[in-house]
């Protein structure tokens, strides 16, 4: 009796050892994966991005805002149009042409036109039925104008609007269309009532002089992303009893921005028994108060600097500082060439590498069936096994690196 009693005892011990075991093991598991990626596995650059930290820390500036009595839009002084969407004055409407239907389009106003179709589809929502009537018969004379070939870019229409609130008579000599007076009118109204009834501040108002002014300084107005965060409350209509002029007295309130180093690292990974293994990465991260945030780069703006809206930005739980949430590949190749964020992961039968730049070539000699770590030097092209690799980078030489399996 007394060995059985030590055997069940011992049984009972192996299995709650199991039960341990079996309890430990996700943790175990975890533990494997809760690491930093090895410095050696690391190909990374790094970019500088401007963001907005805080969306409601903002400068506050008080501006009155008044348009040019000797300036007209389709034959409306922006004056008149001002008080009439300030409900201070009735409105006329006028009555479109035929003949204004088979106007020719220039390349500028065609730009100007597409940006309106989207800048009134963005904007229909919040605007009165009265205005919605005068921009339907404009978007069905643009109907009539065709397309043209390709993809139609938005850049630079806040300088077309600086020059419109500079010199209009200038811009009409340029472009010598008779669309652009409809679509700059309707674009004003629909600009007024946004800023008056949301607050929202169109391009056409941003880069009104004395908007521009009192936001530079404080902003950087190079990127129209970035200059388009700044909005408006207390907005209110007033006229002048001096000179019966309608003004609009708002506060401008401007994110404060900063500036960060991104890093864009992918692992380069490692090759065990034929299957090439490594970690799936964000693209983009960076660190701030002990938080690790992830970067859509995609989804960031380049003019002049790289803005990145709130939106593009994430916290992360995967990171080559802390691998456990990151996706672990596992691929069967033979040969490969993977690029990553600095120069190529390459694996294969091939015994040397061949460089070339300036019309000047180098060879490298390497073991076959070995994974390298390749990064190129500036402006230069890599061959290797019959394929031709390049990728601009900052490299003041050629990086040809094996990496290790364990």
């Amino acid at each position: 009796m007394h060995v059985l009693s030590e055997r069940s005892t011992v049984l009972q011990l192996i299995t709650m050892a199991f039960i341990a075991l079996f309890a430990a093991l996700p943790i175990l598991i975890s533990g494997l994966h809760n690491h930093p990626l090895p410095e050696e596995r690391r190909a990374c650059t790094t970019q500088e991005i401007t963001y907005i930290p805080d969306e409601y820390d903002v400068y506050e500036k008080q501006i009155e805002l008044s348009l040019d009595s000797g300036m007209s839009l389709n034959r409306h002084p922006v004056t008149r149009i001002l008080a009439e969407e300030c409900g201070l004055r009735d409105k006329v409407f006028p009555t479109l042409s035929r003949r204004d239907k088979r106007s020719p389009i220039a390349r500028g106003i065609f730009r100007l036109s597409k940006y309106f179709l989207h800048f009134f589809q963005k904007s229909k929502r919040f605007l009165k039925p009265e205005l919605l009537n005068g921009i339907t018969k404009v978007v069905k004379k643009l109907n009539h104008v065709k397309t043209s070939i390709g993809t139609v870019k938005y850049a630079g229409i806040g300088k077309f609007f600086m020059k419109m609130w500079e010199d209009v008579e200038e811009l009409r000599a340029e472009e010598k269309d008779t669309h652009m007076d409809d679509i700059l009118e309707q674009t004003l109204r629909t600009s007024l009532q946004l800023l008056i009834n949301n607050g929202i501040i169109s391009d056409m108002l941003l880069h009104h002089p004395i908007v521009l002014e009192e936001i530079k300084g404080l902003l950087l107005v190079d990127n129209e992303k970035l200059l388009s965060e700044v909005t408006a409350t207390n907005v209110m209509c007033h006229q002048s009893h001096r000179d019966s002029q309608v003004v609009i007295y708002l506060k401008l309130k401007i994110p404060k921005v900063a500036r960060i180093t991104i890093e864009k690292c992918d692992d380069i990974g490692k090759m065990i028994d034929g299957t090439y293994q490594y970690y799936t990465l964000p693209k983009a991260t960076f660190k701030k108060d002990g938080h690790i945030f992830k970067v859509d780069i995609e989804r960031c703006f380049f003019e002049y600097f790289t803005y990145c809206p709130n939106q593009a930005i994430r916290p992360t739980d995967c990171s080559k500082e802390k691998l456990q949430r990151c996706e672990l590949r596992m691929e069967q190749k033979s040969d490969f060439d993977r690029e990553l964020q600095n120069g190529f992961a390459v694996y294969g039968d091939f015994t040397q590498i061949l460089t070339e730049k300036d019309n000047l070539q180098s060879r490298y000699v390497v073991k076959p069936r070995e994974l390298y770590h390749i990064v190129p030097k500036f402006d230069e092209t890599l061959f290797i096994g019959g394929k031709e690799l390049k990728q601009m980078t900052q490299s003041k030489e050629t990086i040809i690196r094996p990496i290790k399996h364990s």
